[in-house]
């Protein structure tokens, strides 16, 4: 465990700031957690969007970075480092659960060490998602679940664990039922029903805490001048534009599919496969049955899903080849049992395959991707377009900023989220029209990255669409640039210029 906490920590800090290159995502959640030290929910009006307990834990966390200046100065840089003790946390409680499903320590180690070198995993677990935040918390859950002791105030912790998971990231829901597959199936247990009551019990209790908080704030149902609960889960079950299908080419279900084995096919074909081997052992069917619930939305389903959806399972699929290689091991054993003088080839012969299946998938792809996320400098750009903002552009002037630097602009001397703007809220949040009555002419720039231009394609952002439209560059760092307004003559009267 030691080794592998270190390879862990190594692994998750080694250039973590360079690369990935920083997303919308992880600023509007490092904005939020920031919030949370002024005792607010968000920067602008909290929308029912995710529950807010997964940012309440980096704001409990993301002060000790900023305190010893870790990363590169920035927020978001800094708040990675929380999100790195969320990933070793989640590489160490995989390897104890695997030793829990009675996985030998080799293979338990190769679950974890699996888990850590994953492009997949490396790549999406160094970034500022909930889904980092909510694994350790269900990986927690299944272990206590699986406690030899049968006791009860263990079974009750795993459904608190549970639903914090669940209140960190709501679609990891979708593991309650392998959850409790795991807490039932059990051989000679006497006090089955006081745990599974208990489970139920408690963790329900805990998840009741979101809509009553909806409840105490007069939020819970529509209705005039006031953001809903309700309003929030209309939205994302039945407005909220899907993803089309994976089975329909262009979709952008089936590109984001293909993106995740972009960056990992070995993990995720091994891992579905390993997941059915997993049947042959009472104890590590549950796996099976959360990978398979956490499948049947991405096969069958054509509502939107987000690109880090895949980040709950990537521990539960390496969990899978862990259990899988023990279980091939196990059927061997009882080969050269009844055969003697097989036992040492077939050992050889085992240790051979799985060490080419390993350097099969470490060489060719594993070693490369990694090589390049661990030396890598995608930021550079980024930061300089940030820095130029800060160093030449007026305190007084209104800015249109994505999220992913907008913390970082609005705390350098904006101190407005009003003034210093982002990019979604002159189209998508009302109080917009209340501040600036003149709409998109009262911008003065817009920071323009790869992300605003398809957020204004694909939400529809048709007032930021307008000020990029009446804009020109006045200075640009690769595929960043911050655009200067240049309001047409017939738009000067309606402005109110003479």
């Amino acid at each position: 465990m030691a080794a592998l906490f270190i390879m862990a920590v190594v692994f998750s800090l080694w250039n973590l700031t360079g690369a990935p290159s920083y997303q919308d995502d992880e600023g509007t959640y490092t904005a939020q957690a920031f919030s949370v030290h002024k005792g607010t929910l968000a920067p602008y009006t909290y929308w029912y969007d995710h529950p807010p307990l997964g940012w309440i834990q980096i704001a409990a966390l993301n002060w000790i970075p900023m305190l010893f200046d870790l990363g590169d100065g920035t927020a978001i840089g800094a708040t990675r480092y929380v999100i790195a003790a969320f990933f070793v946390s989640s590489a160490i409680l995989l390897y104890m659960l695997a030793r829990r499903l009675t996985v030998r320590i080799p293979f338990a180690a190769l679950t974890t060490v699996v888990f850590i070198l994953s492009p997949l995993s490396l790549v999406l677990g160094r970034q500022v998602y909930l889904d980092n935040v909510a694994v350790p918390w269900v990986l927690l859950a299944f272990y206590l679940a699986l406690s030899s002791r049968h006791a009860l105030g263990h079974h009750v912790f795993a459904g608190t664990c549970f639903a914090i998971a669940v209140l960190s990231k709501e679609t990891l829901a979708i593991f309650g039922p392998a959850l409790l597959l795991t807490l039932i199936n059990r051989p000679r247990w006497s006090n089955r029903a006081f745990s599974v009551v208990g489970f139920l019990a408690v963790g329900a209790l805990v998840l009741a805490f979101y809509p009553l908080a909806a409840l105490l704030r007069n939020e819970l149902l529509a209705g005039p001048d006031h953001v809903s609960l309700q309003e929030a889960l209309t939205f994302q079950f039945l407005e909220r534009s899907g993803s089309g299908t994976i089975f329909e080419t262009g979709s952008s279900r089936a590109e984001l599919l293909t993106g995740w084995l972009y960056f990992d096919k070995y993990l995720i074909t091994a891992g579905l496969i390993a997941a059915l081997v997993c049947l042959f052992r009472r104890n590590s069917r549950a796996i099976t049955l959360a990978v398979a619930l956490f499948a049947l939305p991405i096969v069958l389903g054509q509502g939107y899903l987000p690109a880090m959806y895949i980040i709950a399972v990537i521990p539960f699929l390496a969990l899978a080849v862990g259990v899988g290689v023990d279980i091939a091991w196990s059927g061997t054993e009882k080969l050269w049992r009844h055969h003697v003088g097989l036992k040492n080839p077939l050992r050889g012969l085992f240790v051979v395959a799985l060490g080419g299946s390993l350097v099969l998938m470490s060489m060719p792809q594993w070693f490369e991707q990694d090589r390049e996320l661990l030396t890598a400098e995608t930021n550079t750009d980024w930061k300089n377009t940030m820095m130029w903002v800060q160093d030449n552009v007026s305190r007084e002037d209104v800015v249109l900023a994505p999220y992913s630097m907008w913390h970082d602009l609005n705390s350098s001397g904006w101190d407005d989220p009003w003034s210093m703007i982002a990019v979604e809220k002159p189209d998508l949040d009302a109080q917009f029209d209340q501040v600036h009555p003149g709409s998109w002419r009262d911008v003065d720039y817009i920071v323009v990255g790869p992300t605003v231009r398809a957020n204004i394609e694909n939400l529809g952002l048709t007032r930021t669409g307008k000020v990029l439209e009446n804009s020109v560059p006045v200075k640009t760092f690769g595929e960043w640039s911050i655009n200067k307004m240049t309001v047409p003559l017939e738009e000067l009267a309606v402005r109110g210029t003479p």
